[in-house]
């Protein structure tokens, strides 16, 4: 973030004054009456933020390597640092130095083998495939395949063309070990995934862009699945020709999935970031905010890119942000608001967020219902590493759940 004219300094810890001071090379200033918040940080956390921002010197050392070395893993920005760090010529030790050129190593060519099988798959599919997330980002965003890393890959098809797209997997030796009788769009379960022996490629077939995340199965039926399809972009993934989100539509998308998972890793953030950065003169703000809006993603819209521009410093129009800042907050989204400020990203935070959208006693009860004790079709799809024919698989879920929930509110 950059000083706005106004006295934003008092009160803030020596670290957020630093940060504050940071160049950044092509933001502008906040409109007039533009609310500043702040995320608290930890000196480690800014350490990151300053290596990671190419217009920063580095001219202190931190106060601990290992730390800086294990956060940045446990955020997901590890490889970035590696390369944050070469690009300014930083020293580290040697040892740490290494064990982290090889990890980028390592993930570089684990990167290459996962689009190298992705993109002998969409050789052989006759029918669309939007890629999402990371997959994507790594083949038009991002510069480098080593950056990030990639657990499964997500991709998108028609329901209608699940059957086809299903059947040239079990073709090609990946294999579910679900299966599903009807491929209709539910509020729940809108995913499978598929795996193959001797390949790194966890394949994330999903026909609807919310899949089995709960809780926030209480928008997706207001996501406009034609309109996703209709404006869809041409990408390549390695030679391999596949679709991707439209800029907008990316966006989006990447913030509900950060919102999903309580930006608990900041790799997430990252994402949006880049895609910001990357598409300056493609995004459409006007219709960003418009469908934001219509698919009633707003409030994750917002929250994702203020920790963006907070960590970041991604140059986000200021009237942009304003205009989607939630005006009458109830107490879960409050509580969850004032933790995203003190810095405390922790996993099923969301939920405090969703339970304040929803509107009605009766629908909140059926939320928490619903959350506690997922439909039994879900529970053997998210559950099945726990499930091995126990009964008491609800009440497992149920209890664990509600464990979570309580330290949500015993730790805020």
């Amino acid at each position: 973030m950059k000083n706005t004219g106004r006295d934003i300094h008092s009160g803030l810890s020596e670290t957020q004054a630093k940060f504050v001071n940071m160049p950044q090379a092509v933001c502008t200033r906040p409109a007039s009456g533009v609310i500043v918040d702040f995320c608290e940080r930890n000196e480690t956390l800014e350490y990151i933020f300053r290596i990671l921002n190419p217009f920063v010197e580095i001219t202190v050392s931190p106060p601990s390597w290992p730390e800086v070395l294990s956060t940045s893993q446990k955020e997901g920005l590890s490889f970035l640092l590696y390369k944050g760090m070469i690009k300014k010529g930083i020293n580290m030790p040697s040892k740490l130095r290494e064990s982290l050129k090889q990890e980028y190593i390592y993930n570089w060519g684990r990167n290459i083998r996962i689009l190298e099988d992705l993109a002998a798959l969409l050789r052989v599919f006759k029918n669309p495939v939007i890629v999402l997330k990371g997959a994507a980002l790594l083949s038009s965003v991002y510069e480098d395949f080593g950056l990030r890393m990639l657990g499964d890959v997500d991709i998108l098809v028609k329901p209608e063309d699940v059957p086809k797209i299903d059947k040239v997997l079990s073709e090609s030796g990946y294999q579910s070990g679900h299966t599903l009788s009807f491929y209709r769009v539910t509020n729940y379960l809108n995913s499978l995934v598929y795996g193959k022996n001797g390949s790194p490629l966890l394949l994330h077939l999903h026909w609807h862009l919310i899949n089995n995340a709960l809780p926030n199965y209480i928008y997706a039926e207001k996501i406009n699945m034609d309109k996703l399809w209709k404006e869809a972009i041409p990408l390549k993934i390695r030679e391999s020709d596949a679709l991707c989100l439209a800029p907008h539509h990316q966006l989006l998308h990447l913030s509900e999935h950060a919102m999903k998972h309580s930006y608990n890793t900041l790799i997430h953030v990252w994402d949006i970031h880049q895609v910001i950065n990357h598409g300056k003169e493609k995004l459409d703000w006007e219709k960003v905010c418009r469908e934001s809006g219509e698919f009633q993603l707003k409030s994750p819209l917002f929250y994702s890119l203020w920790l963006s521009k907070e960590y970041f410093g991604t140059c986000v129009p200021p009237e942009i942000l304003e205009s989607l800042r939630p005006r009458h907050k109830g107490l879960g989204e409050k509580i969850f608001s004032r933790l995203l400020r003190q810095g405390k990203r922790r996993e099923k935070l969301c939920w405090l967020f969703y339970f304040s959208h929803i509107s009605t006693l009766q629908k909140k009860t059926k939320f928490v219902f619903r959350t506690l004790f997922p439909p039994r079709a879900v529970l053997l799809h998210m559950e099945i590493d726990e499930n091995e024919g126990n009964g008491n698989l609800s009440r497992k879920v149920a209890f664990r759940r509600l464990l979570k929930a309580l330290r949500l509110f015993g730790n805020k």
